[in-house]
């Protein structure tokens, strides 16, 4: 017997059957999208910083580490030297260019035109010397003087020495004639200033310029805040360093034409012919030419032992570089207070 199907039940029959495939649809989904998600939720990572700690943490540095790990460094404020009262007067002194910094701290603490372009004369030789260590001298092989037709007044065309003997005639007697023969026992001299020129850029030397080795030539240049660089590289390395701290060399050449030398170094603060009570000197190097006037560039450490690097360029006489140097680094260890 035919029993007619009641129109509102085969409507709720379609609804219920309706939900169930969306149930079903449903649970599938899920079943395969909450192990992402999940994975997606570890990798999540909070942080709450309370109102009261908003300042605080506006000194934080937020820096990314290893990929997905946030690390928070504190910004660690550097502690500077302090100025108790006034600064000096720059015009006290006959440099043209003159500047004091902390070693530690690379604080400029007193400067004088340190920005000016100066010739630099023989402190090239600092940089001459930081070369040729890349060469790996054998110090024990013989050289012979050149022959260049410029100033000297240690040794002689045609003497031959060992290369630590011309090294250190180099650094201690400032000597012209010793810088060029060991330069042309590796290089060209236009390759060689190449080289300087190059190293000059590494170690952030950019008001700086050299076209020859000895410092002769006024077209080496460079400024009292350059300087400082080229001295803290040249004094990191002890082979400068030590020969930098000799007063006086015995050298004797060997050959046909051997004599005996007996060179002062240049420095006289080293030598203390210009009296001083630092506790420390670490080392320096002078230059002259006519273009440049009197060059000396210096580190010293103070009673409170803190090192100061001072360049002093342009002296007008020669015990000038050398006394303004002393005073300045004076004035600073006494008018500085060190945290």
């Amino acid at each position: 017997m035919f029993n007619p199907v009641d129109p509102q039940k085969d409507w709720a029959n379609k609804i219920r059957d309706i939900v169930g495939v969306i149930s079903i649809i449903g649970v599938v989904v899920f079943l395969f999208v909450s192990p992402v998600i999940g994975r997606s939720l570890d990798m999540v990572e909070f942080s709450f910083f309370p109102e009261s700690d908003v300042s605080k943490n506006i000194e934080i540095n937020l820096k990314q580490e290893g990929g997905d790990l946030l690390v928070y460094h504190e910004v660690v404020k550097p502690k500077l030297p302090e100025l108790i009262g006034e600064m000096i007067d720059a015009d006290k002194f006959t440099a043209e260019s003159m500047i004091v910094k902390d070693v530690e701290t690379g604080m400029v603490l007193f400067g004088k035109d340190e920005y000016k372009f100066h010739a630099l004369a023989s402190i090239t030789k600092l940089m001459s010397a930081l070369v040729l260590l890349d060469y790996n001298l054998d110090f024990s092989a013989t050289s012979t003087v050149v022959n260049d037709d410029i100033f000297e007044s240690h040794i002689f065309s045609g003497e031959v020495f060992t290369l630590e003997e011309l090294w250190n005639l180099s650094l201690v007697g400032s000597s012209n004639k010793a810088i060029l023969t060991l330069v042309d026992t590796v290089d060209t001299r236009e390759g060689f200033v190449e080289k300087m020129n190059k190293k000059a850029q590494e170690f952030g030397m950019a008001d700086t310029f050299f076209v020859e080795p000895t410092g002769l030539d006024s077209g080496n240049i460079s400024t009292a805040s350059d300087i400082i660089h080229l001295l803290d590289e040249a004094l990191s390395k002890k082979e400068i360093k030590n020969v930098l701290l000799v007063p006086e060399l015995k050298v004797k050449s060997s050959g046909i034409n051997a004599k005996s030398h007996q060179v002062w170094s240049t420095d006289w603060i080293l030598l203390n012919w210009i009296p001083n009570n630092f506790k420390e000197f670490i080392g320096g190097k002078t230059g002259y030419i006519p273009q440049s006037g009197y060059n000396f560039v210096m580190q010293v450490k103070g009673e409170n032992d803190k090192l100061l690097n001072v360049a002093v360029l342009g002296a007008e006489v020669h015990e000038d570089r050398f006394t303004e140097a002393r005073d300045i680094a004076y004035w600073v260890f006494e008018n500085y207070k060190w945290p």
